[in-house]
């Protein structure tokens, strides 16, 4: 659920390899009809070693007039270790929503090689997203984009620059795009899983081709009925106050930060004046940066910390530097969390599905009520709204909120989500009459890498169903330790 803004911070086929021409080609006895097969050539992607499969699926911008603007999207296959694999694949939905699931290869390779053993693993950039003819705002650099308030002007800008009509590039569309590769791919039945917002992306998926859901993985929950961004104070504060507690717990943690509260209480104090005007070496550069930072923002580079185990074990140490005027680790901190979203994010796709399908939703909503008891404040909500009062709509989702899938569903919750935590997880197993809700206490934002369940998932997809799944072995995940000074997890 990660943005690329900075103001944000914060997803029986075999193939035969033709050596003369170097094509891959699906074959499936029960592919459906479709004009052509999708053409897999060799190729290789950013950060993983191996040579896997390639190709492009050529659909029309809007697809409802059939004519205009045409987009590539572009198709990654990490294939079945074995020689005749299962015929069901595992397709990713990436998060975001605006992230490219092909960018997902290393990750994939690395944490689903069991689940490799017997199923291709496919990733689709969906329209918008990786190299699919990506909506990308200009970029600025993150600490000056830091000054940036004006969300609406940012918006208005962004879609004014775009090469396409970003009201054309909502789940509508791109999951129209999604079924018919699964088509040309030769497969009947398709897994799915699905990180953080590509839980939504899977969920309509599983609701609206039934007949070619076989099962999903549903990691970071986004149902229905989330109501993004009303919950984002209050569950970013909830995962604070986990953050306290377990270092309250801890006994070095506890050793260095004896009242996190009362530090948390003076970071806050540092702006009862109002923005405060700071100057810090530059975390890349080292050249000296002046930069205002709000309260708001301040708040939110915390929020994002929180997603990543490692990241939020700093959390303390960063209120606390902050506390007593020192805001460099802090500055050093929003530059990675946004590094981090950026990297394989496309805003404007970010805003045109959030603008057409989730805002519409809370148009009404009292984004300060829902924000009452919460450090956090409205800062977020209010960037969010303000971005989707200025911004171009497409479709809404057509799904009722008490949708059904009949698909069996596992569904991951980490402990320490700040976004989606256990809570969603409930919300969205309603949409999965058949599911198992596996809470892993001691994760934060998408489990799915964490300890023993990647062989979860595995095991899961090799009989279908999570009923007799034994996720006891999440116990032996642990949190990282506390950074509790500027020289790491030490004194």
């Amino acid at each position: 659920m990660r943005s690329r803004t900075t103001r944000l911070l914060l997803a029986a086929t075999t193939f035969t390899v033709c050596v003369e021409s170097i094509s891959v080609t699906p074959y499936s006895r029960a592919a459906e009809p479709f004009a052509a097969p999708l053409s897999l050539r060799p190729c290789h992607i950013d950060g993983l070693a191996e040579e896997i499969l390639c190709g492009a699926h050529n659909v029309f911008e809007d697809r409802h007039s059939g004519s205009g603007r045409r987009l590539a999207i572009q198709v990654a296959v990490l294939p079945a270790l074995k020689r005749n694999p299962q015929p069901d694949p595992l397709f990713l939905m990436a998060g975001g929503p605006g992230q490219g699931a092909r960018g997902m290869a290393p990750i994939a390779a690395r944490y689903f090689r069991q689940v490799r053993r017997d199923r291709h693993i496919v990733l689709v950039d969906l329209r918008g997203t990786g190299a699919s003819h990506p909506l990308r705002c200009s970029k600025d650099e993150e600490i000056a984009a830091i000054n940036d308030v004006d969300a609406a002007g940012m918006a208005r800008r962004c879609a004014q620059q775009l090469d396409a009509d970003p009201r054309f590039y909502t789940h509508r569309e791109s999951l129209a795009d999604l079924d018919e590769i699964r088509a040309r791919l030769g497969y009947t039945r398709v897994n799915l899983w699905g990180g953080s917002w590509g839980t939504r992306a899977a969920l309509l998926y599983a609701v609206r081709y039934p007949a070619h859901t076989r099962s999903v993985i549903l990691d970071g929950a986004v149902a229905l009925t989330m109501g993004f961004p009303r919950t984002a104070s209050a569950d970013a504060q909830a995962a604070l106050g986990r953050a306290i507690a377990d270092c309250s717990a801890d006994r070095d943690c506890h050793a260095a930060f004896p009242a996190p509260e009362a530090d948390l209480d003076r970071f806050v104090a540092r702006f009862t004046a109002g923005d405060v005007s700071i100057t810090f070496r530059h975390p890349r550069t080292s050249v000296p940066t002046a930069v205002t930072l709000s309260r708001g923002v301040a708040m939110d580079i915390i929020r994002g910390a929180l997603y990543v185990p490692k990241d939020a074990a700093t959390v303390m140490h960063l209120v606390r530097q902050a506390a007593d005027g020192d805001f460099a680790p802090l500055m050093a901190q929003f530059v990675r969390t946004a590094s981090v979203s950026t990297d394989d994010m496309a805003l404007a796709t970010t805003m045109a599905v959030l603008c057409s399908e989730d805002l519409p939703t809370v148009a009404h909503a009292d984004f300060a009520r829902d924000a009452a008891g919460s450090t956090f404040g409205t800062t977020y909500a209010d960037a969010w709204r303000s971005r989707c009062d200025a911004w171009p709509l497409g479709q809404r989702v057509d799904e009722a909120p008490d949708a059904v899938s009949q698909a069996p569903a596992l569904i991951l919750s980490g402990g320490h989500d700040p976004v989606t935590p256990p809570r969603a997880g409930e919300s969205m197993a309603r949409h999965f009459p058949r599911h198992r809700h596996v809470v892993v206490a001691n994760a934060a934002h998408n489990a799915s890498f964490a300890g023993c369940v990647p062989r979860l998932i595995a095991e899961f997809l090799a009989v279908g169903h999570g009923d007799a799944l034994d996720d006891q072995c999440t116990a032996a995940i642990t949190w990282p330790p506390f950074v509790v000074s500027a020289s790491g997890t030490q004194p």
